[in-house]
Parts: C-alpha cells; structure tokens; sequence
C-alpha cells in the first residue's frame, strides 16, 4: 500500500528542467536585451565590477552581448561559441519577469544563464580560450545551472583542441569559490583591478586557469 506524499513536498512548486542552447549570430539579436537584463541584476543586487561605472543603459547592458555577434560566425581565430541556459519548454515553472535596466520588461524571460568561450587570437595560442560571462540570474541559485553550462563549454573545448582555459572574476565574489569546485586554480590575485559600479571601491580580480585532458 503507498502512502501519500508530505504535504510539505506537495507545496513544493515542480521545477523546470534546464536545458542549454547553443546561441547564433541571429538568436543573439533576440536574446541580448533579455542578457542585459541579467547583467543589470547582477550590479544592481551586488555592485558587482561588470564594465560599468555610474550611470548606463538598458542598451548599453544589451551590447556588452550582441557586440560579440560576429565572433560566433567566424571559424578560424578569434572565434567565439555561446551558449544560454533555459526552462525547458511546457514545464510547470513559470518563467519570473524580466526586465531589463530602464524598468522595461523583456521577451525571453525563460533563459536564466549564459556563458561564452573564446578562443584567442594568437596563431601560437590557438589552444587556449577565455571564459566570459558566466552568469546565472540570481533568482535560480542553487540549481546547478553554472554547472550545466561549463561543463557543456568544457566539453566544446576539448572538441576544439583547446587544452588551456583562462578566466578572470571579482576577488572575493562567490563565482570565485565555484571555479575552485569546477577545478579551475588560482595564477594569481592583481589588487585593485576594477572599480565597482557606484564608483566607491576598487576591488581585486582573481585570475584562474584549468588544463583539460
């Protein structure tokens, strides 16, 4: 005979699975405004060091994406590969609102991260990349969504012969302790690298790297 389930678990809302989407140049147009959405969230909520000092736009937000459009075409050096994270579709978990730096709310309110890999330029470091903008909206903490997306780059990387991964985040910042968890270590530490948002403090940045087999 079965027993019910808690009621505490039945209170529980279902959550969505989280599927990742590789970005082109043309989905990136529809996608950025959501992307500075999650930009904005990030300075508003923690100050974070993200380029922006004082005042800034909605599309200002929105560029820091769709600038790098043209690298996701490209093949050889140079070349960038982008991916989303999002609530699979017909899932019980309704999407939260999303609205972006001027108060506007934006479409694609069901893609809750992103990251980037980057392959340099170099022709003598074609075997290295940089991860860039990792991001996850705040509101989904705690899923695994980061996971989800460095492993999906990670496993991009090795297909592209890349064997070298280099990053760089805010000292101190909780992304720093997830990239120890995910294996990346720790070059080194520069002082004072960036000025936070409101222009107050200047903060380290901590550089890492990871070697993939």
């Amino acid at each position: 005979m079965s027993s019910a389930a808690p009621a505490s678990d039945l209170s529980k809302p279902a959550r969505a699975e989280i599927i990742i989407e590789r970005v082109t140049e043309a989905t990136l147009a529809e996608y950025a405004p959501r992307l500075g959405a999650l930009i904005s969230a990030h300075i508003d909520q923690n100050n974070q060091s993200i380029n922006f000092v004082g005042a800034y736009t909605a599309a200002q937000a929105a560029a820091k994406f769709s600038d790098v459009a043209p690298a996701l075409s490209r093949t050889g050096p140079g070349r960038d590969v982008m991916w989303v994270a999002r609530l699979a579709p017909g899932s019980a978990e309704a999407a939260l609102p999303s609205v972006d730096h001027d108060g506007n709310e934006t479409a694609h309110a069901d893609i809750v991260g992103t990251v980037r890999l980057s392959v340099h330029w170099a022709l003598n470091g074609q075997f290295r990349a940089d991860v860039c903008r990792l991001m996850v909206d705040l509101r989904y903490g705690g899923r695994g969504i980061a996971r989800k997306l460095m492993d999906v780059l990670e496993d991009e990387a090795r297909k592209q012969g890349i064997t070298l991964l280099l990053l760089d985040t805010e000292q101190g910042y909780h992304a720093e302790q997830l990239y120890y968890k995910l294996g990346y270590k720790l070059a080194g530490y520069v002082p004072n690298y960036a000025m936070t948002p409101d222009g107050k403090e200047k903060r380290g940045g901590a550089f890492m790297y990871k070697e993939l087999a």
